[in-house]
């Protein structure tokens, strides 16, 4: 996803840089609150998050404005990342509900902009969803950016089980945008999966992308989605959960291998140090599977009929946390750094 780097003289606002918020987002509902201080530091960074959602906003209606909205709808593959205006609306809901419990309205306000946006976004999402599945595997060459009609729709569907749990009308609706999600989920990857099984001439190096994690963080937000949902029970929700860490182990293997691979094909600099807005896929990935571990932990017995997934649970929620919170802080320290070299002339990893 090149058109998420940072090049020098562009004034124009990356489409999937809603990314930064999710992750932010998500490590402050959850990582944030199993960590040392972390009670206190709830409402400063919901407000910082949301200070951010409100500069995003008109940064992109700026934009917009200026260029047009086909700057974010006119790439087959990138308008997916219009996904990620969503679901940071979303992870804004979650920390507002957490740092102001008693102005509910301020989450409900957050939750009807994200809604808003996806009802927009889905059938463009659908549309071309349908075009990549009429197209040669190879020509498209769809990424995990695809599954952000997953994570979109799970992440209007979450929020509404938790603003309206008492209005049934509601909870029947989010019930159904759930299943929708889940069903995105199955046609998205088998569309990625089609397009590197069928397609041999891609090479880990160059053609893996950084957001091919969603494979996994898609899989976690429908299952969070379906823990708090209370429609399902520990029968289904803990094997789910163990075929998510399965996903999530695989993924997270291949990006190891490719960091290997791009090391010795363009050294450290070029191969590692290179900041791209893609890369906070990982962050909201990362903190999204920690996000279902705990909630699975958090409401079902899992140590009385699945003595490992309660031990592997236990394991994750005791150390998760400081790697969510190191993987946010490299990635700020990254994009600062690409930032300040890219604004100055000095050469970085851009």
């Amino acid at each position: 996803m090149t058109a998420g780097r940072i090049v020098p003289g562009s004034s124009r606002l990356p489409t999937a840089s809603g990314a930064i918020i999710m992750a932010g987002g998500i490590f402050g509902a959850v990582a944030l609150q199993r960590l040392p201080l972390g009670e206190a530091l709830t409402t400063p960074l919901a407000a910082l998050l949301a200070l951010g959602w409100f500069v995003f906003a008109w940064l992109i209606l700026a934009d917009t404005t200026r260029l047009g909205i086909a700057i974010h709808t006119s790439s087959l593959i990138g308008s997916f990342a219009i996904g990620t205006w969503v679901a940071a609306s979303a992870v804004v809901a979650r920390m507002a509900m957490l740092a102001a419990p008693d102005a509910p309205w301020l989450a409900r306000a957050m939750f009807i902009a994200g809604a808003l946006v996806w009802l927009w976004f889905m059938p463009r999402a659908l549309r071309n969803l349908a075009r990549i599945a009429r197209s040669a595997a190879t020509e498209t060459r769809p990424t995990g950016i695809v599954l952000l009609t997953t994570v979109a729709t799970q992440a209007v569907a979450l929020p509404a089980f938790r603003l309206f749990p008492e209005i049934s009308i509601v909870h029947g609706a989010a019930a159904v945008v759930m299943g929708f999600g889940a069903a995105c989920y199955v046609v998205g990857a088998v569309l990625i999966i089609r397009r590197y099984v069928a397609g041999p001439s891609w090479q880990l190096v160059t053609d893996w992308d950084n957001t091919n994690c969603v494979l996994h963080g898609a899989l976690s937000i429908t299952g969070l989605t379906a823990v708090i949902s209370g429609l399902f029970g520990m029968r289904e929700l803990a094997p789910f959960w163990a075929a998510t860490l399965m996903v999530f182990v695989v993924v997270e293997a291949i990006e190891v291998a490719r960091l290997v691979v791009r090391v010795r094909a363009l050294g450290w600099w070029q191969g590692v140090f290179v900041y791209d807005v893609s890369q906070w896929a990982r962050n909201f990935t990362f903190g999204m599977f920690y996000a279902f571990t705990a909630a699975l932990e958090g409401h079902f017995a899992l140590s009385s009929r699945y003595p490992a997934i309660d031990v592997l649970a236990d394991a994750i929620l005791a150390f998760g946390q400081y790697i969510v919170l190191a993987l946010l802080l490299a990635e700020l320290v990254l994009m600062g750094w690409c930032y300040v070299g890219a604004r100055t002339g000095v050469r970085t990893a851009v």
